[in-house]
């Protein structure tokens, strides 16, 4: 394991940052920080609405192309409309089929 011992490289003392260079750091690091802040808010508030016109311009231009293709709006699989006239019942007998029965012919 490769280690590395700061105080050997330092001649044997440390050094210790001045109070008003740790402030002016901190300072500064904050300033950055609300900048950067600042320009990701004013690329999202530009971008988002971008973003959202080029979504539906894309949309409308896909649909258009969809329907010269053929695929309208009802879908290759067009919903059925309802009956109106009386519902068609189809009756039937059921019947257990006990083991060893002979099968009907």
């Amino acid at each position: 394991m490769i280690r590395v011992n700061l105080y050997e490289q330092l001649g044997g003392r440390t050094a210790r940052m001045p109070r008003w260079a740790a402030w002016l750091a901190m300072a500064a690091s904050l300033v950055v920080g609300v900048v950067l802040f600042l320009v990701a808010a004013s690329l999202a508030l530009i971008l988002i609405p971008v973003v959202a016109i080029v979504g539906t311009i894309a949309v409308w231009r896909l649909r258009s192309r969809l329907k010269a293709a053929g695929f309208g709006d009802p879908g290759p699989f067009p919903q059925q409309g309802r009956q109106t006239g009386p519902a068609e019942i189809i009756d039937a007998e059921y019947r257990v089929i006990e083991p060893g029965e002979p099968p009907r012919r």
